[in-house]
């Protein structure tokens, strides 16, 4: 029986919402920060591509599931993947990005990664690798909330992130309950994870340096080699201390997201979403 069939979880919502973008946005999403703005822009160039292989595991995996509750927080989990991959559409839509001309090839090749994924692997590897970018998500949005707002992010940007963070952490027991429902195998839920972190990490990396190549104009005007290395030295720090050990601790064979508090700071988050949106159940 899936561990949430006997702890209590707050409820996932699902939101209708209406983030407004800027035509022609500028891809310097960051200001003064074109390593972490072009992070930003792979991430979201990522997410039309994976969620929809989340969706569609996700979809194979309610064949196979018993448990009512586990059923009904699959639907969910899909429903705000969908609305999670839509809205970065429209952001990747609006934002400048004719001067990059790999991109598209970038993209293709991470479609054609995900399609054969669905038609080639088990569901057992598809779930594993859901769950290895769910890991990741969690630790990486306790590690964003942690560290604060960037006052340097672009505000529809931000609202975006924000959103989609708190409902990655509101669905963030679910692909571990339907993988542990399923297969329980430890071992091969961590090599599968560690495969699936890499290979998103990598696309992000790969259109982080196409991007940076591609507009040398926006390291100089943002002070230069001598700036981008010293904005690099800067945030190890906090990599280290405050995103890494929350990384790690997923790697364990004691983890489980049902360990991980939804604290009062993002019960009032939510609650804010709530209003924001145009619907919500």
């Amino acid at each position: 029986m899936p561990a949430a069939a006997n702890h209590a979880e707050q409820p996932i919502y699902v939101r209708q919402m209406d983030f407004q973008f800027d035509d022609d946005l500028d891809p310097l999403v960051v200001a003064g920060d074109p390593e972490q703005s072009y992070m930003v822009i792979g991430l979201s160039l990522l997410l039309p591509y994976l969620e929809p292989y989340l969706i569609r595991t996700m979809k194979e995996a309610k064949k196979e599931v018993r448990h009512p509750q586990l059923l009904d927080d699959l639907e969910r989990f899909s429903a705000q993947e969908g609305q999670h991959y839509k809205q970065h559409i429209r952001l990747n839509q609006a934002l400048r990005l004719d001067c990059f001309p790999k991109l598209p090839e970038l993209e293709a090749k991470l479609d054609a990664d995900y399609r054969r994924f669905s038609t080639e692997k088990s569901l057992r590897f598809n779930l594993a690798y859901a769950e290895g970018f769910e890991a990741l998500t969690t630790a990486s949005a306790r590690f964003s909330f942690e560290r604060g707002a960037d006052p340097n992010m672009h505000p529809q940007v931000g609202a975006l992130l924000n959103w989609h963070l708190v409902e990655e952490l509101e669905h963030r027991t679910v692909a571990f309950d339907v993988y542990d429902h399923l297969y329980g195998d430890y071992f091969y839920r961590l090599t599968a994870g560690l495969y699936a972190q890499w290979h998103m990490s990598s696309f992000i990396r790969h259109v982080t340096r196409h991007m940076i190549e591609a507009d040398r104009e926006a390291i100089e005007r943002c002070g230069g080699e001598a700036s981008r290395k010293e904005r690099l030295r800067k945030v190890w720090p906090e990599l280290r201390s405050l995103l890494l050990p929350k990384v790690l601790r997923t790697y364990s064979p004691r983890y489980t997201p049902h360990d991980i508090p939804f604290d009062p700071e993002l019960e009032v988050m939510a609650a804010e979403l709530n209003q924001a949106a145009r619907s919500y159940h």
